[in-house]
């Protein structure tokens, strides 16, 4: 049956015509309505998906097939719900899979045998709330963030008619966003280049420094000097984790001056674990203020402030770091630069090198 039949369907006596997977539509003398019925426990479930023609065929044949998939949407549990997602949309498609692990690993602990159903905006507001005062507001903004996507999932899958974190705002979270423009400072860089091996728990100073001095010196996001490779003066990241699609690898090289060389290889540890003695290393250096604090993606910026201060054209910063460019350069220009970029981190490296003399 199409849409054309359904349309030419004329009332003569109320009746249940079955349309596949779950799917009916009810035909009675002042509508026609698709339901989804389903056996649960062996009692009937009857979900009443809309009236034709406000709902067209396709669409409830689309909500017929995802409440035919979930395993049971009067008792699916928010773990149910958190594995599906992870399958669904978070492996296949997320840029930073391990840190929506995370996240949703915390849910799951916290909510994992709940039933979607049986969620409660207050619960989640309360949660959102402790978990602020024990992570710091950023990071319970983005657990808020998470909740939100998959709790909007299981509207779409038909296993809730509404989001309890519909409403639910970054204010519960006491987390204000801020633009970042901070760069390294001369004495900034003077004092990372003379920090000394002292033990800063399970790693050392030396080490840490290591990837401090490197992004500085080749202007890499953290997450991609730590998955890159040295390939004799290059080094290359097959796939950068920018503002842009997962399936689109965008590779990316930069040219290891001899300072930049002598870093590598870098250690063997997490972008979080860096972040987190950076933060450490700088607050016994008296940065006790969040805000004066730099991270290490602010050397990234400080790289292209200094390429750009000591005249390197603004097109060749931008290939240097990745970026895409803008307008016809974009279009047109498919040269790669290469004699020019090498000499940007020739001339970086230069500048660094006289400022920590």
């Amino acid at each position: 049956m199409n849409e054309k039949d359904i349309k030419a369907l004329h009332w003569k006596k109320d009746q249940r015509i079955a349309l596949g997977n779950g799917l009916y539509l009810y035909v009675r003398k002042a509508s026609k309505t698709y339901v989804f019925r389903k056996r649960v426990k062996g009692k009937a479930s009857i979900t009443t998906l809309g009236k034709h023609p406000v709902l067209s065929l396709r669409d409830a044949k689309s909500q017929a097939q995802k409440l035919s998939e979930a395993d049971d949407i009067n008792t699916a549990t928010v773990s149910q719900l958190k594995s599906k997602y992870w399958e669904k949309i978070v492996e296949p498609k997320s840029k930073v899979p391990n840190q929506v692990e995370g996240y949703l690993n915390h849910i799951e602990n916290e909510f994992g045998r709940v039933k979607v159903r049986d969620i409660k905006k207050p619960k989640l507001v309360k949660f959102i709330e402790d978990y602020s005062e024990q992570h710091g507001t950023r990071s319970a903004d983005r657990l808020r963030s998470y909740l939100k996507q998959i709790f909007a999932y299981a509207v779409e899958l038909g296993w809730l008619n509404s989001s309890p974190m519909a409403e639910v705002t970054k204010r519960i979270t006491g987390y204000i966003a801020i633009d970042r423009t901070r760069t390294l400072t001369v004495n900034e860089i003077k004092m990372l280049w003379n920090w000394k091996n002292n033990k800063q728990g399970w790693q050392k100073t030396e080490e840490n420094v290591k990837v401090i001095k490197f992004l500085l010196l080749s202007g890499l996001r953290i997450s991609e000097a730590q998955s890159g490779y040295q390939d004799g003066n290059y080094f290359r990241v097959d796939d950068t984790k920018g503002k842009h699609s997962k399936a689109e690898k965008r590779p990316h090289w930069i040219y290891l001056t001899d300072t930049a060389k002598s870093l590598l290889p870098l250690p063997s540890c997490t972008a979080t674990n860096i972040q987190a003695w950076l933060k450490r290393k700088l607050i016994s250096e008296g940065y006790t203020n969040k805000i004066d604090r730099y991270t290490p993606h602010d050397c990234r910026r400080s790289f292209v402030t200094i390429a750009n201060s000591i005249g390197v054209l603004p097109h060749i910063v931008e290939k240097c770091v990745n970026h895409k460019l803008e307008g016809m350069m974009a279009v047109y220009n498919q040269s790669e630069y290469e004699d020019e970029r090498i000499a940007c981190f020739k001339a970086v490296e230069a500048k660094i090198l006289e400022i920590v003399k």
